[in-house]
């Protein structure tokens, strides 16, 4: 679906954008990733079709294979940006934040987002951002890292207290060395781009700038737009473009240009095009304009004081312990 996306908006005859085969996740990479015994459980579900990976994410024969390569195509990315071939990746099958190191769920079987970070650290980076706007909480990249100073993760959500995997509090800022490079930012039902630049503008420029990454994570966020079905924030794509702007500036500021983009969430067949298709066009510069958009909902002034009120507990409780 997404390649049809991008090839019908002429993405694919640029100069500047190669397509590169995917391999799967080599065996190392996955043991390191997933315990022993969660990986023998897929492996036997994908051998005989029977069980599930969790009540959300059923089994079937040759889940085990599917999703090495699907997973496999982050760290293909992660690997052709480090070789110095490109400046950035676009994977459209990447994105499997919910996947923890002993289960998967959410639709997720193996964790490509921990993986890809675990490669880039054998690559010698000690400074890798997670920036995370999917709509959905990634518990499970938080879990890999919530100890670790030298990933810090962003997280923009939809409120955990009724939205799955009911996680991504902002309370929830690390522990140990790693307390304050976690950051979590839920947005009440019915957000819409007010109030979501708004607290994207208070945090996450300041923390980049803190943080100085030496290769950023991006997952944008295709499903908070007011058409997907499976949330009820309200953006537009106007949104998308305004943080994939910021985080490709952000690449090329403190990177080198080093970022990896994968789609994670979206369910509605033309938002989930109209996003891609924008943070092509940032990553290619090639010019991409989506059908005007118009959300059922504007910020209203609840939404505005919640917002406001959990930008003001973040910064409370993420920006002194950081020293900023």
């Amino acid at each position: 679906m997404i390649d049809g996306f991008l090839s019908d908006a002429g993405f694919f005859s640029l100069p500047n954008v190669k397509r590169v085969d995917a391999a799967p996740l080599p065996v190392g990479l996955l043991a390191r990733t997933h315990s022993a015994g969660y990986l023998e459980k897929v492996r036997y579900i994908s051998a005989t079709g029977e069980g599930e990976i969790d009540i959300d994410t059923p089994g079937f024969k040759g889940i085990y294979e599917n999703a090495a390569i699907l997973s496999g195509a982050t760290v293909t990315g992660v690997r052709t940006v480090m070789s110095g071939d490109v400046e950035h990746f676009f994977s459209p099958t990447g994105g499997f934040h919910h996947a923890k190191y002993d289960a998967g769920g959410g639709f997720c079987v193996f964790n490509d987002i921990a993986a890809a970070v675990y490669e880039l650290k054998e690559g010698g980076l000690s400074r890798i951002l997670i920036a995370d706007f999917d709509v959905h909480h990634g518990n499970g990249t938080q879990s890999y890292f919530y100890e670790d100073p030298e990933v810090m993760v962003i997280s923009f959500h939809e409120d955990p207290e009724w939205m799955y995997p009911h996680e991504g509090y902002v309370k929830e800022t690390g522990s140990g060395p790693g307390l304050g490079y976690k950051v979590n930012m839920p947005f009440p039902m019915d957000s819409c781009d007010g109030v979501y630049r708004y607290a994207f503008d208070e945090l996450v420029p300041p923390l980049i700038d803190f943080f100085r990454p030496e290769f950023i994570l991006f997952l944008p966020g295709f499903d908070t737009h007011y058409m997907d079905r499976l949330a009820h924030l309200r953006l537009t794509t106007h949104m998308t473009r305004y943080i994939a702007e910021r985080m490709h500036t952000s690449a090329h500021k403190w990177c080198g240009g080093r970022m990896g983009v994968v789609t994670g969430g979206g369910y509605h067949p033309d938002s989930l095009s109209w996003g891609v298709c924008t943070v092509m066009s940032v990553l290619s510069g090639r010019e991409y304009k989506p059908p005007e958009q118009k959300p059922p909902f504007m910020d209203d002034a609840e939404t505005w004081a919640i917002v406001r009120e959990n930008v003001r507990q973040v910064k409370s409780l993420v920006f002194p312990v950081l020293g900023m």
